[in-house]
């Protein structure tokens, strides 16, 4: 029989991120009841029992059951848990095809991706919190044009990629994605025009744009995986004609191709369609609000 080595209590932590989530997503004081509770029963109970692996993995359930039971899932929290979900991914592609941070242009797109994320969180935990009636209407218009462009943005997707893009028929997926481009300006317009303020125009514009665009980044990388692993769909990317791939290159290829795409349209088009779109035309939307006399206030 071998000695027993004892870890140190102050050793014994969960992970430092899961626990970071957890008082992001709560209010501060009841991050701090849960988190000491959570913490007592990690090294009293579940680790010497389960284990590092098996600990940390019901420390991270645990976590996740605390921030859906919160009643308060708003938009500050999806976006922050969209976040973290988009950030994985890439972590988890660039792993599994590490050439995909080769190149030339690797640093800035890295740098690219770096400066996104941060804006986009710093945008949902500064922003988020109405303190006026106009706040909050902004937030629940971006967030409900958001959910229907991100839907539109979606079929279009599914009929230029998992089916027959040859077919006449199959067009209807570019319509599609050219409506949800149009739809973006919607938004900033609409609350330009009810609240008579640009800003709260480039404001809904920003949010439906933030919230379209981790879906379509969700369901665009998921059909790049689905066309590297399910040969014979018809949106498979096959850049050289002549050119036998093996499947590391044709997964790599189909991988690579979804994600960049995908990449682009949440830090790049959505940025430019919602909110510098919803700024421009929002202003021209309140000189046509005010031939019409004094805006609407807060629709319900």
């Amino acid at each position: 029989m071998g000695d027993v080595i004892e870890r140190p209590e102050g050793s014994i932590r969960p992970p430092r991120w899961a626990e970071a989530l957890l008082r992001m997503f709560l209010k501060p004081e009841e991050a701090e009841i849960a988190s000491g509770d959570l913490l007592e029963a990690y090294r009293d109970s579940i680790h010497p029992i389960r284990g590092d692996w098996r600990a940390n993995l019901w420390y991270i359930r645990q976590v996740s059951g605390y921030i859906l039971r919160t009643g308060e899932m708003h938009l500050r929290n999806w976006v922050l848990a969209g976040l973290t979900l988009c950030v994985l991914t890439i972590v988890f592609s660039v792993f599994r095809y590490p050439s995909l941070l080769e190149g030339p242009h690797a640093a800035r797109f890295l740098l690219w991706i770096v400066g996104g994320v941060l804006l986009y969180g710093c945008a949902a935990v500064r922003w988020t919190h109405p303190a006026t009636p106009e706040d909050a209407f902004i937030m629940r218009l971006g967030t409900k044009w958001g959910i229907a462009i991100g839907a539109v943005w979606i079929t279009s997707l599914i009929f230029m990629n998992l089916v027959i893009p040859h077919e006449p028929w199959a067009g209807i997926g570019w319509l599609l994605a050219l409506a949800g481009f149009a739809l973006q300006l919607v938004p900033g317009i609409y609350g330009a025009m009810k609240t008579g303020r640009v800003r709260a125009g480039s404001r809904a514009g920003f949010w439906s744009s933030l919230v379209s665009g981790l879906m379509v980044f969700f369901i665009l990388t998921a059909i790049g995986y689905v066309l590297a692993f399910v040969p014979g769909l018809p949106g498979a990317e096959f850049p050289k004609i002549n050119h036998i791939y093996i499947s590391g290159e044709f997964e790599l290829v189909n991988v690579s191709d979804a994600l960049g795409g995908s990449l682009a349209i949440l830090f790049g088009l959505c940025p430019l369609f919602g909110g510098i779109g919803g700024t421009f035309l929002g202003w021209a939307g309140i000189q046509l609000a005010r031939t019409g006399g004094p805006p609407d206030v807060f629709v319900k």
